[in-house]
């Protein structure tokens, strides 16, 4: 740096750097990393909720199944259906043949299929009222080129048995085609089915006289998911423009610096 012109044009780059459109340069700068600080803190929260979703599968998995009108006592008193997801119930009953849907667009180990889900007449507790039951996954190609009976419920139509699943919650909004649908939407399955339906549905644990498919269903994924490592990758982005955009205007200084013209000498 030349001698006599160093900090005075120093002082001048740096308030160029407070010009309107270096201003702007930097508030823009600032709301990015404050979005990506802000993204991988949901992230983190994410994780968590993950983390508490998980240990209450693991826990409630360890619960010996309770009667499904213990189960639906509780929502009498306030308790809100996803309280009870993941509870471990058992019911007698016999299955409704007739009165099923298929889920869509689901898959297992990799491949594609469907959740068949059957209507269950509950012979216990609310002999008027039935609870619909994903009763597990049927390979695509099985389900498209095969025969009912592979996956129809084991036994004569009527035939008492006792299953076991755990609850799960309704979504509404159905959507879909003929027996095919996206969810499991209360109000869809009363008005298709004409019956009253429990207020949470079941999905399928154990049940007499169970075939090879359905493939009945885990609860739930239980890992953590890709929350981490998206937290992690949104933290290093903060790191590298809070290291990055200084360094930036640091070189964009010196440089104005280097590259100025030496001052003439007075003549004498």
């Amino acid at each position: 740096m030349a001698p006599g012109r160093g900090p005075f044009l120093v002082r001048t780059e740096v308030r160029n750097l407070l010009k309107p459109w270096w201003l702007l340069s930097h508030l823009v700068v600032i709301a990015l990393l404050a979005a990506t600080v802000n993204l991988g803190l949901w992230q983190i929260r994410r994780l968590q909720a993950r983390r508490d979703h998980n240990r209450v599968v693991a826990e409630r998995s360890l619960v010996p199944p309770t009667p499904i009108s213990e189960a639906f006592s509780t929502l009498n008193s306030g308790v809100p259906p996803d309280d009870l997801r993941h509870t471990r119930i058992r019911m007698d009953g016999a299955w409704l043949r007739d009165a099923e849907v298929v889920l869509v667009n689901r898959s297992m180990g990799g491949g594609p299929g469907v959740h068949v889900v059957t209507l269950f007449q509950i012979d216990t507790a609310y002999p008027w009222a039935g609870v619909a039951v994903d009763r597990g996954f049927v390979a695509r190609s099985l389900y498209k080129d095969g025969d009912v009976a592979d996956w129809s419920p084991a036994g004569e139509p009527g035939d008492q048995l006792v299953l076991k699943g755990t609850l799960d919650v309704f979504r509404s909004g159905e959507r879909g085609h003929d027996l095919e649908v996206d969810r499991l939407d209360r109000d869809a399955l009363e008005s298709r089915w004409e019956v009253s339906l429990a207020p949470m549905w079941v999905r399928l644990e154990e049940a007499v006289g169970m075939k090879d498919w359905p493939v009945a269903v885990p609860v739930s994924d239980l890992g953590e998911g890709p929350h981490l490592s998206y937290a992690v990758q949104w933290f290093v982005f903060t790191a590298i423009g809070l290291v990055g955009y200084p360094l930036v205007l640091v070189r964009l200084v010196r440089r104005g610096d280097e590259t100025a013209p030496m001052p003439e000498d007075d003549p004498l």
